[in-house]
């Protein structure tokens, strides 16, 4: 608890002396959140039904993401920023000495506040579209755990991007292309083509980890899925671990 108040504080001193910066990323946030709405709005004006996807079904899937997403720019992402500028400037001394896992301590020690006016909202939205799909308390409880183990497939696809770093001074742009991707994917699955879902949903499932929340409380969606993106994320994890050891094996101070 005390160095997730250390965090906060630094954050809120951080967050207000950037506070144009802060506040321009906020409303840019906001307003690609509207457009996706509006997009869904749209897409369904003509049609009740499309792929056997109600339109309250695919606002909740862009609403969904959007808390994925959320989630991890609150915890992780400026971590994440900080530690590829670290590695490649040999700046990490002061981090890997510390008593706390540097795995973890890195990565966490800061918190984009504005992200959580941008969850509050997409959490808002998200909760009045459950009471649409008239879900149950188990609906509920599977929806949450498919949101973490989104947020834990993008930290750790991050993790392992940045942490390559250590090896190749390019691979740090790899968490802009995994970004990318769940955006590219945060549509149906059954949109694309068979190759693609194949692929996206078995070698590397985003696309069943952005489409499974909405899945489940469809009920159009196996348990399979959910213990298939468990037993993956935790494959995951290790390799996770196993590439920052090895990685800080091969660091290179900067004194």
């Amino acid at each position: 608890m005390k160095f997730l108040r250390l965090a906060w504080r630094l954050s809120l001193q951080e967050f207000l002396a950037y506070r144009t910066t802060s506040i321009l990323t906020f409303i840019l946030a906001t307003m690609f959140f509207s457009v996706e709405i509006i997009t869904g709005l749209v897409y369904f004006s003509m049609e009740n039904s499309v792929n056997g996807w109600q339109q309250v079904d695919y606002l909740l899937l862009v609403t969904t993401i959007s808390n994925i997403v959320y989630l991890y720019n609150i915890f992780f992402i400026i971590g994440h920023e900080n530690l590829s500028t670290k590695i490649l400037g040999g700046q990490l001394d002061y981090d890997l000495i510390r008593p706390m896992n540097s795995y973890w301590y890195i990565v966490t020690n800061r918190i984009d506040i504005p992200s959580i006016f941008n969850l509050i909202i997409s959490l808002v939205v998200s909760a009045f579209l459950l009471i649409q799909e008239h879900v149950h308390l188990l609906d509920i409880f599977v929806y949450i755990l498919s949101i973490i183990l989104g947020v834990g497939f993008i930290f750790l696809a991050n993790q392992i991007a940045v942490s390559l770093s250590f090896w190749l001074d390019g691979f740090s742009a790899l968490g802009g292309i995994i970004e990318n991707t769940v955006n590219l994917f945060s549509r149906p699955m059954q949109i694309f083509p068979q190759i693609i879902q194949m692929i996206f949903t078995t070698i590397f499932p985003i696309l069943l980890v952005t489409n499974l929340p909405v899945l489940l409380i469809k009920h159009a969606g196996s348990w399979n899925y959910l213990i298939y993106v468990i037993i993956f994320e935790v494959i995951l994890f290790y390799i996770s671990k196993l590439v920052w050891q090895n990685g800080t094996k091969r660091y290179l101070s900067a004194n």
